[in-house]
């Protein structure tokens, strides 16, 4: 309903203007040798919606003057009458160019006088040769000379909107090759970014490069036509062929268009504006299949569906804008330029105003000042990301130094307080190191107490047994307690305090025993403990049982060889018979301490002297 109202109104909107002016007779157009005339203002017309014939439209007496210079019917697929005079005063020839403005004009008709035979031109008129954008008719003026010309001038898929001048045919034809080529440089230049749009595209994976050069190639396609350059340089078929897809190549324009808006301004980041170009994008799909159709062929949709487009297109970056994406900002103005364009030729494709033909260029420039403002844009959009980055990159470094802050502040109060329960800990093992050699000692001296009761040569041996195990034993703590390391005892100055402690106990006896030493390896105090209690049994028993005459020599040797403790007792005394069955409890105790708390072996030699040799493991 809408389009059959506005296609009602630009109707009788340019009836209107046709009826309006005074209704006087045509009269003839003076022609000049030199000056150009325009002749729609001189002229007759009639505008019906059906073709009508020569005959038909004289009989029906309907032509009006029209005194405007251009006439706009929009894409209405009305057929125009045009009726005009033309005389030549001057007694010599006078060859004219009756120039028709546009480039799209479908079917031109020339009928010079009533009873003549048309001369047809136009876009579906195949011709032999056709060189200029504008199509034109040679005219010759005799002397002296009347005649009264017809036009029909009729457009099925393109706008019908031009103008008709009289003018000189050289001048015409330089006039028209500044024009093609001023179109190839502009079509040129939009090339040439359209080239880098792609280059970048594929050098930065960035689609939205990719979707604005596709459009630019449709740009330069639909301006080809408009601009006339497909009616020069292509055959006649690929003209029609691309007369009847019109439809598509607006429909390609505004689907790359929207594709490029999408991917640039992130609209996937605004949720209902990215629904809305989704939506947008159906629409154009379903629109480019339905109105393609003869049957249904309906330019006027496509086109109030492309204004519709243009207002979102600039909104959209707007809105992508006002959403936080600063790189918009280049992309309203470069926009906001073409959508200009774009609004003057759809009202003008509308048939509503006539500014488009003055501007024939103006879509090509704008579109060339766009893609220079949006090649800016592309710049100025990884220079913001760069700066986003960097700012990212500083936020992290702050981040990464104030967490290495928390974390060092943190480390140096655990390590404090790990510090200080390590010293607690130092400090209360040293103190049950201690009570337990005190412990030791009370145990010590109630030993001797009660050795000192008794006058049995026998108990008293055994009480001295005794003593000397305990005080192996607590040795080990009495040289621990000045140590920092509470696991490692210096087993050369352990063993040689214990044998002093051994000897001095059997002074009563009169020997005379040498003991050498050749001790050296650093063991833990659990081990050391078990070690000097061998140590003590092996050292007293050689002391009473080895030796004839109460002399003799007692080495001690202890080596860390590889992961093994290789520890050796010897003496060279008469050695003994190893009875198992009757082995005493000195023996019993070693055998196991080595086997059963060291893990180890022993191997013994008792024939002729006694040798122990002990290995073992920590």
């Amino acid at each position: 309903m809408l389009f059959n109202t506005i296609k009602v109104f630009k109707y009788y909107l340019l009836l209107l203007s046709i009826f309006s002016i005074n209704l006087s007779a045509l009269s003839f157009v003076e022609v000049s040798p030199i000056e150009s005339i325009s002749l729609l203002e001189k002229s007759e017309i009639v505008l019906n919606n059906q073709e009508l014939s020569l005959h038909n439209v004289l009989q029906e007496k309907a032509f009006q003057p029209y005194h405007q210079s251009y006439l706009n019917a929009g894409v209405s697929q009305s057929y125009v009458w045009i009726k005009f005079k033309l005389k030549n005063s001057s007694i010599v020839a006078i060859d004219k160019a009756l120039v028709f403005s546009s480039p799209l004009l479908e079917s031109i008709a020339l009928y010079k006088g009533v009873n003549a035979t048309s001369e047809l031109k136009g876009l579906f008129v195949q011709q032999s040769e056709h060189k200029t954008t504008s199509y034109y008719y040679k005219l010759h003026l005799e002397p002296l000379y009347e005649m009264t010309y017809y036009v029909k001038v009729h457009s099925y898929y393109n706008p019908l909107g031009f103008s008709i001048t009289l003018q000189d045919e050289k001048k015409f034809l330089e006039e028209d090759h500044i024009k093609q080529l001023i179109t190839v440089l502009l079509m040129g230049m939009l090339l040439a970014l359209m080239l880098y749009a792609l280059s970048v595209s594929f050098y930065l994976k960035d689609k939205s490069y990719f979707y604005y050069a596709l459009y630019l190639a449709f740009i330069i396609y639909q301006q080809l036509t408009y601009m006339g350059l497909t009616q020069i340089y292509c055959s006649y078929e690929c003209i029609v062929f691309d007369m009847k897809i019109a439809v598509y190549k607006v429909s390609t324009m505004m689907l790359s268009s929207a594709l490029f808006a999408m991917h640039f301004l992130k609209t996937q980041e605004i949720p209902w504006l990215h629904r809305i170009y989704k939506l947008f994008l159906v629409l154009i799909v379903v629109e480019m299949v339905v109105f393609s159709l003869p049957m249904f062929y309906n330019m006027q949709i496509i086109i109030l569906t492309g204004a519709l487009f243009i207002v979102l297109n600039l909104l959209s970056g707007v809105i992508s804008y006002l959403h936080g994406h600063k790189e918009a900002r280049l992309y309203i103005v470069g926009f906001s330029i073409v959508f200009m364009a774009y609004v003057l030729m759809i009202v003008d494709a509308l048939g509503l105003l006539s500014i488009i033909q003055e501007f024939p260029n103006l879509l090509m420039w704008c579109s060339t000042i766009e893609a220079l403002i949006l090649s800016l844009a592309f710049a100025d959009r990884y220079k913001l990301l760069e700066e986003e980055k960097v700012k990212m990159d500083r936020a992290l470094v702050e981040n990464f130094q104030n967490r290495e802050k928390i974390i060092t502040n943190e480390v140096r109060k655990k390590t404090a307080q790990l510090h200080q329960a390590l010293d607690t800990k130092a400090l209360l093992l040293k103190e049950v190191h201690h009570r337990i050699k005190n412990n030791l000692q009370i145990i010590l001296s109630m030993v001797r107490l009660q050795s000192d009761k008794s006058n049995n040569k026998a108990t008293i041996e055994k009480f001295v047994n005794l003593e000397n195990r305990i005080n192996a034993i607590a040795k080990t703590y009495n040289l621990l307690l000045p140590e920092d390391d509470l696991n490692a005892i210096d087993m050369q100055e352990y063993i040689e305090s214990l044998i002093q402690d051994i000897q001095e106990s059997m002074d009563e006896i009169n020997y005379t025993i040498e003991i050498e030493t050749d001790i050296d390896a650093i063991v833990p105090l659990r081990e050391s403990v078990y070690i000097g209690i061998i140590i003590n049994e092996l050292v007293t028993n050689a002391y009473k049982h080895a030796f004839e005459g109460n002399s003799g020599v007692i080495s001690i040797s202890l080596h860390k060889e590889n992961d093994v403790y290789i520890l050796i007792i010897e003496d060279n005394g008469k050695g003994f018979i190893y009875n198992k069955e009757s082995t005493s409890l000195g023996l019993k105790l070693i055998h196991a301490l080595v086997y059963e708390q060291l893990k180890g072996t022993i191997e013994m030699k008792t024939n002729g002297l006694t040798h122990y040799t002990i290995r073992f493991k920590i």
